[in-house]
């Protein structure tokens, strides 16, 4: 059965979805190849340099056993070029929330930790955990590091060097000092009430100058008094950003279920459920303001659940005490103001005046699909830069390269406008945004990927991202022999180009080249924004390996990638049945039957660059594949027989055939786990239905 051909994986390969971004200076990678990474946040200095804080996350290796995370700052320069400047880690998992500069460009970390051991300097409080602040030089020493009684949230510094803290907590005796009313009660006795927290400390951090929490305790229930479980539930408030203006006065924005916040005489919304901004005077003395932004609720019968309609994701504090919050609403009656940009839509921005009284602007955006506000930003002309992601087919993509699930859009002073608006590859540049002077934006997705991008219409030509041809999550990770979908704007020819499965793949097409370390990748589809390639084997034993494009005689800047000795894709609906049908509900395997599925990834190199396979190359019984079944109602792990693996007959070196027999007898299964090295992968496998034994 090795020769059993699959007639749709060509396609695959070489149409696999694309993703997307828009245009300027440089994007890379700053991850590894066996340490998950997390980003939380990015910043920029005045010299435009990124920075970028996040969570790594270890997993046991043959070398070592250590699990767990810790938290990372890393510096890029102008170019890309990445040096970590710091680490908060210890004997357990360290996570980082939000990281901010100063105007002398030392760093102030945040987040939550449950190590016992993290490093401390002129702590204001040395018993361990749950959150910690750490501060840093620009060149990366420690300057301050504390421990904190609740994880933090978000960080904010004043011109005198003194930290604003932000979190959420349900710790009866967090300290409360200063003049904010605090709330009735914290923690569990009764319904578990959280409260948003405002903690202000000194400059050298040794005191806090004030601290005060935020809480409601009444709820809707739809059932009335003693109806079901809702007069005991939680009550949540919870902070998810902070602010300063030039007079020292802090803001917070947030959410909450609660309907009895301690409102100002004057707020703009009395009552919740919703997202609210509160503001506190300079010297803590009292709540400025505190505002709900909207308290639409679902009562949509027959059981109405009274969940708030609106959620804040981010907010931006202006010199002047000015607060922008962006967000989702399913709300129908969300206050827009007149001239908004949008009138209908499921994200939301807006800018909230000085007193917490009135909206200056909102506006909503999107479309019909799913789409969410996940960060924000404002630029030195007063501009709000919102990044978030879309499943609506009509957002807005003027600027843009590519139709993608994450977007950035720009709002003018006004709200009445969109000057840029570009969608980008999923999970590239939705996590955090930053605008340096010269107008150039800093953006990250989840995972890694970091770019600086000139807001123009003519992006610049370079890499942007990559993923395993046979799908999977936007990454910069790599194995030698992958097939890889890289995309990035105007990197090759229009119409696309698809290269002959016949002898050799090139490794130049339609004008198109991509190297690793100068090592040519064949190619094997070339479009304007997506080139799909062969990893060379070459770079098997680097590190990191840095990518770049030529087109038309032109050279991209480079990409880092991370080199990993494996990284297995399996090909979507390419697991064949032995009578040659897809496997799939509609077309099942039998028990004792062969399987032959087919993916890309496992590293071992069982021909040439580029060759394609004329027959049978086996790899040497590399991989290993597990059936995951139920027996007496519990899932067992069972071995499989793996008949043949190795190159698969008529496609390009580095795409691989595995033809496993499933067992005879009578059994549920759910799933096959293919396994190489210490990779795996696992996929749905189907079945003729058998009843459980």
């Amino acid at each position: 059965m090795v020769g059993h051909s699959l007639w749709s994986l060509v396609a695959l390969v070489s149409l696999c979805p694309a993703a997307v971004v828009g245009a300027a200076e440089f994007s890379t990678y700053i991850g590894e190849a066996t340490v998950d990474y997390s980003v939380a946040r990015v910043a920029t200095d005045s010299a435009g340099n990124t920075y970028v804080a996040g969570t790594r996350t270890f997993t046991p290796t043959l070398l070592t056993t250590y699990t767990g995370t810790d938290a990372f700052v890393t510096k890029l320069d102008g170019s890309g070029k990445i040096s970590t400047l710091a680490w908060v880690a210890g004997l357990a998992n360290t996570a980082a929330r939000d990281l901010v500069l100063d105007a002398a460009g030392n760093l102030y970390l945040v987040g939550s930790t449950s190590a016992p051991d993290l490093p401390l300097r002129n702590a204001l409080q040395s018993t361990p955990g749950p959150g910690f602040l750490a501060k840093f030089s620009p060149d990366g020493q420690l300057l301050y590091g504390t421990y904190f009684p609740a994880p933090i949230t978000a960080i904010a510094v004043d011109s005198a060097g003194s930290m604003y803290l932000t979190g959420t907590t349900d710790w009866s005796p967090f300290p409360i000092s200063g003049g904010v009313p605090p709330p009735a009660r914290l923690g569990g006795q009764g319904p578990d009430i959280y409260g948003a927290f405002v903690t202000k400390l000194s400059s050298a951090g040794d005191r806090i100058v004030y601290s005060a929490v935020i809480a409601g305790n009444a709820i809707n229930c739809p059932w009335g008094v003693g109806g079901g479980t809702c007069q005991t539930s939680q009550r949540f408030t919870a902070s998810l950003g902070i602010g300063v203006d030039h007079a020292g006065n802090a803001y917070i924005a947030g959410n909450t279920n609660t309907l009895d916040l301690p409102t100002s005489p004057g707020a703009m919304v009395a009552t919740g459920p919703g997202p609210f901004v509160a503001k506190i005077n300079a010297g803590g003395s009292a709540l400025s303001y505190l505002t709900y932004l909207a308290n639409g609720t679902d009562r949509t019968p027959p059981s109405p659940s009274y969940a708030a309609l609106s959620s804040a994701a981010a907010m931006v504090v202006d010199p002047d005490g000015s607060v922008y919050v962006t967000g989702s609403t399913s709300d129908p009656k969300f206050p827009v103001t007149p001239g908004a940009y949008q009138t209908t839509g499921p994200v939301f921005a807006l800018k909230l005046n000085t007193s917490g009284s009135a909206l200056v602007w909102a506006t909503l955006l999107g479309g019909k699909g799913y789409d969410h506000a996940t960060a924000a930003t404002l630029d030195a002309s007063g501009d709000l830069w919102v990044a978030g992601t879309t499943g609506s087919t009509e957002f807005p993509d003027n600027q843009g390269w590519f139709v993608g699930g994450d977007f950035v859009v720009e709002l003018n002073p006004q709200g009445t406008a969109l000057p840029y608006s570009g969608r980008y590859p999923d999970n590239t540049v939705s996590t955090s945004i930053a605008v340096d002077s010269g107008g150039l934006l800093h953006l990250t997705g989840p995972n890694g990927i970091v770019s600086v991008i000139a807001a123009s219409p003519r992006p610049v030509m370079r890499p942007f991202a990559l993923t395993n041809a046979a799908g999977g999550t936007v990454t910069g990770r790599i194995a030698p022999g992958e097939a890889i979908s890289i995309y990035g704007p105007h990197i090759g020819a229009f119409p696309a180009v698809q290269a002959t499965f016949s002898g050799m793949l090139p490794t130049a097409l339609a004008g198109a080249q991509v190297l690793f370390d100068d090592i040519p990748a064949p190619l094997l589809y070339v479009s304007d924004s997506q080139i799909n390639a062969m990893v060379p084997y070459g770079v098997a034993g680097h590190t990191t390996s840095d990518l770049r494009i030529v087109f038309n005689g032109v050279t991209s800047p480079p990409f880092r990638t991370a080199v990993a000795a494996s990284q297995l894709g399996i090909f979507a609906n390419a697991a064949v049945n032995q009578d040659g049908t897809l496997n799939s509900t509609a077309h099942r395997a039998k028990p004792g039957d062969f399987l032959s599925i087919w993916g890309t990834g496992a590293g071992w190199p069982t021909l040439i660059d580029g060759q394609i396979a004329t027959g049978a190359a086996s790899d040497g019984g590399a991989f290993r594949a597990i059936l995951l079944e139920w027996q007496n109602g519990n899932s067992v792990d069972v071995r499989l027989n793996v008949a043949y693996s190795g190159a698969a007959p008529g496609l390009p070196a580095g795409i691989f055939q595995v033809n496993v027999q499933l067992p005879p007898g009578t059994y549920t299964a759910t799933g096959i786990t293919l396994l190489v090295g210490q990779a795996s992968l696992t996929l749905p496998v189907y079945l003729v239905a058998t009843p459980l034994p």
